[in-house]
């Protein structure tokens, strides 16, 4: 019955820090639109349970990641972050919010794109930075991860 709860409680801690991660990084994302002049924001996310793959192989596929958005885009990472849930990019462009999801669309459906990478477009609307997200389907878009 002790294993049932240590394992109920490791569960509950994981998601607890799911959690924090996904508030952390809208914190990060509002703080760019509001600094930032663009249109959306585009995320790149390599979420890796820790322990799961070498620390090395992580960095890499996430670098791999970022070097073909900045391609696509042809901007810049704004800023590169680590988390408890992984790795994450945000790239700010003066895309429409609905080009950037169908960009991010198109890239996660080549055959080279690593599956563990996902992409999520944000529109940026007003002074104050609010973000709003653009769901795949609206673009039709394929489902990752």
């Amino acid at each position: 019955m002790s294993t049932a709860l240590v394992k109920r409680a490791s569960v509950r801690a994981e998601e607890a820090r799911a959690v924090e991660a996904r508030e952390q990084r809208a914190k990060a994302r509002q703080e760019l639109a509001r600094n930032m002049s663009g249109r959306s924001i585009i995320e790149l996310a390599l979420d890796v349970p820790r322990g799961t793959a070498s620390n090395e192989d992580c960095q890499h596929l996430f670098l791999a990641g970022l070097e073909r958005l900045e391609q696509e885009l042809g901007v810049a990472p704004s800023a590169m972050l680590e988390d408890a849930a992984g790795y994450y990019g945000l790239f700010i462009t003066e895309l429409p919010a609905l080009l950037a999801r169908r960009r991010a669309s198109r890239i996660e459906g080549e055959a080279a794109w690593d599956r563990q990478l996902g992409l999520e477009c944000y529109g940026v609307a007003g002074s104050l930075g609010a973000t709003g997200k653009v769901p795949r389907d609206v673009v039709g878009g394929p489902a990752t991860r």
